[in-house]
């Protein structure tokens, strides 16, 4: 059984031994998992189910989680490992993160582990849930669901003016639902990584979480500014690495679905072209799911479907996915189809444009669907009056 004596990298070797079985595990209850979420009628929804390894007694949490009710046959599926530490429950993730030396085209994987003390989800459970009575397996679905990417950002003054408390290698990571201040660094020889004597290992510490709404606006600046820095250069790394693998003379794009002859393939285009190619990409599908949601749905006010659902939108103070679900569901269910429908140039300069921590569907999604509701917001301001054409 893993124990806070252990050595980070014995940690992570001990879990990784158990993926087999528990994976079975997770396999086995997801059928019963599917039917239970059959009978939800709000969504996004979570289920989870404890688990004990037979061998080790390693004990974890699986976590089964759907965002809309148009995937409940395909629920997504995660797990954290608990450790007792003075009678408390640390929780342990483990996986691995992608690793490349400055100059270098090799990727290589890299062991990792994030460990989060009890101190950190008493916080989330008062900061982001207001004291909420939500068990502490339900709150532990919550938080790895909606908290799956984070931006790095290194703390300063700005940002934490005690930050040296937290030793050489603090950072803020800016998630979703809030920033997580945290001790991350890398553990063993980096020398060794690509080796068979490989020893290293990516470790962060969670402390505590902050809303953004508790932020000063010097924080929220140095956080944002910081932010930017970082995906600005993670990006111009991956675009990079993509021009001098020639990704772009590789694509099979269709036409009359035959592939073009490798003479008829783009040429090499900038960063700037690339984004450009996204940001018109992103506008095509949000056209077209407007397009489909208006000749599916007759409106009775004499507004299109799409727009009057836009400006029902912004007179709550809820997401789309509270105010109507089945909307939700709906709309995302075409930009998953239009998605797929994309070529291969256009996927990757979604990507790119979109600053996405991977090159994954559901990913892709979930950030379009963000810019997708800025812009409801904003064809609903266009359309309303202006106070100046009130009345009198």
């Amino acid at each position: 059984m893993i124990v806070p004596s252990m050595p980070h990298r014995a940690i992570f070797d001990a879990l990784s031994a158990d993926r087999e079985k528990l994976q079975i595990k997770a396999s086995t209850l997801m059928p019963k998992m599917v039917k239970e979420f059959k009978k939800e009628r709000k969504f996004p929804a979570w289920k989870w189910a404890e688990y004990t390894h037979q061998k080790s007694q390693n004990k974890f949490l699986i976590i089964y989680y759907v965002p809309s009710a148009d995937q409940v046959e395909n629920p997504r599926v995660s797990w954290v490992a608990f450790m007792e530490e003075a009678k408390q429950r640390v929780v342990v993730q483990w996986g691995c993160w992608p690793y490349r030396r400055f100059g270098s085209m090799d990727v290589y994987m890299v062991r990792a582990i994030n460990l989060f003390c009890p101190h950190f989800f008493q916080r989330y459970r008062e900061r982001v849930w207001n004291n909420s009575d939500m068990s502490y397996n339900d709150l532990l679905c919550r938080y790895f669901s909606r908290n799956q990417t984070a931006t790095p950002v290194k703390l300063t003054e700005e940002i934490q003016r005690n930050y040296k408390k937290y030793g050489e290698y603090s950072y803020s990571f800016d998630q979703a639902e809030g920033v997580c201040f945290v001790n991350h660094g890398l553990v063993g020889d980096e020398l060794t990584i690509g080796t068979p004597d490989d020893n290293a290992i990516f470790v962060t510490l969670y402390y505590t979480i902050l809303t953004r709404a508790m932020l000063k606006e010097v924080q929220k600046n140095a956080i944002d500014k910081g932010g930017e820095e970082y995906a600005l250069n993670h990006f111009k790394h991956l675009f990079e690495d993509a021009m001098s693998d020639a990704i772009f003379r590789q694509l099979n794009i269709r036409d009359n679905k035959t592939i073009k002859p490798q003479m008829d393939m783009p040429q090499m285009i900038s960063m700037e072209e690339c984004e450009q190619i996204g940001y018109h990409t992103e506008e095509k599908i949000f056209n077209n799911i407007k397009k489909k949601l208006n000749e599916r749905h007759q409106s009775t006010t004499g507004l299109p479907y799409f727009d009057q659902l836009s400006i029902n939108l912004t007179q709550t103070d809820e997401s789309l996915q509270d105010f109507s679900p089945e909307a939700y569901a709906e709309i995302l269910s075409i930009m998953h189809e239009e998605y797929r429908g994309l070529d291969e140039l256009e996927q990757h300069c979604l990507f790119i444009y979109l600053y996405t921590s991977d090159k994954d569907e559901n990913e892709i999604v979930d950030s379009m669907f963000w810019h997708f509701e800025e812009k409801m917001g904003e064809i609903s301001i266009s359309i309303l009056p202006t106070k100046k054409d009130w009345p009198s």
